[in-house]
């Protein structure tokens, strides 16, 4: 099965080396471009110590997290933990900091419920994420006294660039996230691309809920080899 890899540009070339590597043939090929926002003053920014507890959702966010606190700060606030919902993201981060933690497996839904098992009722928690992005973990305010506050570092603005790639064989398209689910899809409306020909592989019920009716799919943990190579052993869902 040839696969669309729909991810962010700067998860490239690390993302489809990952794939080839194990075997896929897969196209590199996002559908957005990244740009930052400015987070100079937003109070999360201004007043980062208080938070005990930092999850960060992508490698794009742990970048834009070190720029603007060091922009911000003289160092890091000491006392405070550092959650990543996939290596590359920890990665990143530990170049700053240590200790980063991860779920055994990938993915914001196992990250979720390790945070359950081990923060504290009165834990302050940021989600540190794209714009309209990581709302999943406000799954976490029911263990929590203070809700979980939001930093959004970047927006995702649709871009397209097919140039001298083919989508030729195409089968299958490895989504990174509902928002890039959805910009996939404005993507495809605009290009005429029948969405339906595709089997699609979605991290999340929120981005299951973007896909059309009649819209083959897997859900899995996380857009990486073993999971898609896993999902394809059984058979896709359609959605409703």
């Amino acid at each position: 099965m040839k696969l669309w890899l729909n991810r962010l540009p700067s998860a490239f070339p690390r993302v489809y080396e990952a794939f080839s590597d194990a075997g896929f043939d897969a196209i590199a090929l996002p559908c957005v471009q990244s740009y930052p926002l400015d987070v100079s003053l937003d109070p999360a920014i201004v007043d980062f110590d208080r938070f005990d507890n930092v999850v960060v959702t992508s490698p794009e966010s742990a970048r834009l997290l070190i720029d603007a606190v060091l922009t911000r700060w003289a160092q890091w606030p000491a006392k405070q933990q550092f959650w990543a919902t996939g290596v590359g993201t920890a990665e990143i981060l530990k170049n700053e900091l240590y200790p980063v933690r991860i779920a055994p497996s990938p993915g914001s839904e196992s990250l979720i419920q390790l945070m359950f098992s081990e923060v504290r009722s009165n834990s302050q928690i940021l989600i540190v994420s794209g714009k309209d992005s990581g709302r999943q973990f406000d799954e976490l305010n029911s263990a929590l006294a203070v809700p979980v506050a939001h930093l959004e570092l970047f927006e995702l603005v649709p871009q397209f660039d097919l140039g001298n790639t083919s989508l030729d064989e195409v089968e299958g398209v490895v989504h990174g996230s509902a928002l890039l689910v959805k910009t996939f899809l404005q993507i495809a409306d605009t290009h005429h691309l029948k969405t339906s020909n595709y089997l699609h592989f979605v991290t999340s019920s929120d981005a299951r809920g973007q896909l059309p009716p009649g819209s083959r799919y897997h859900q899995i943990n996380s857009p990486t080899p073993d999971d898609v190579r896993l999902a394809m052993q059984g058979e896709p869902s359609v959605k409703d």
